[in-house]
């Protein structure tokens, strides 16, 4: 009897090792790049808006130095290139929250919308704040990208600033598919 109970541990333990190779096997991963036009505090051509936090007068406030609990929501352009004028692919749209007393921390959550080419359709969702590192969590998506996990890197190619209405990111996606 102990005999017939090894021999089926042993082929239930082969059996399993055999069906995870199979299913590890049929992982599909997709890199992709795009690059996003965040345009804050620009009147009629905002792309950010900031729904609540602090106001010119607030400066003084120790919070407002690092803008804790500002929250901002955006609908912002997603292209091929770094320029504007590039070909579009859709559009990225979700939050960003200062979640930070001490330094500039931002927590995002937002949705990737493509709306050309081969993955017109379909959508990632992502969420993180790594501010340091700049790298988000892939958590899900629709269309070509059900079930969709992996990473997200983004790289601050033009700050917003004096000189610059508006922030370009490149974002570079690593997603594992089923």
């Amino acid at each position: 009897m102990q005999l017939l109970t090894a021999i089926l541990m042993v082929c239930f333990v082969i059996s399993c090792s055999c069906v995870q190779g199979e299913v590890e096997s049929t992982k599909k991963v997709v890199r992709l790049q795009w690059y996003i036009h965040d345009t804050p505090f620009s009147g009629p051509n905002s792309s950010a808006v900031s729904v609540i936090g602090y106001n010119a007068s607030d400066i003084q406030n120790e919070l407002a130095h690092y803008l804790f609990g500002q929250i901002f929501v955006f609908d912002d352009p997603l292209t091929q290139g770094p320029s504007l004028s590039s070909p579009s692919l859709g559009r990225g749209r979700g939050t960003y929250t200062f979640i930070s007393k001490e330094e500039f921390l931002i927590y995002m959550s937002f949705t990737i919308s493509f709306q050309t080419g081969e993955y017109n359709g379909s959508s990632l969702n992502i969420v993180g704040g790594d501010p340091k590192q700049r790298v988000f969590s892939i958590v899900g998506g629709t269309g070509k990208f059900i079930l969709a996990r992996g990473i997200l890197e983004q790289v601050l190619v033009k700050p917003f600033g004096p000189f610059h209405a508006s922030s370009i990111l490149s974002h570079n996606a690593t997603i594992h598919l089923n």
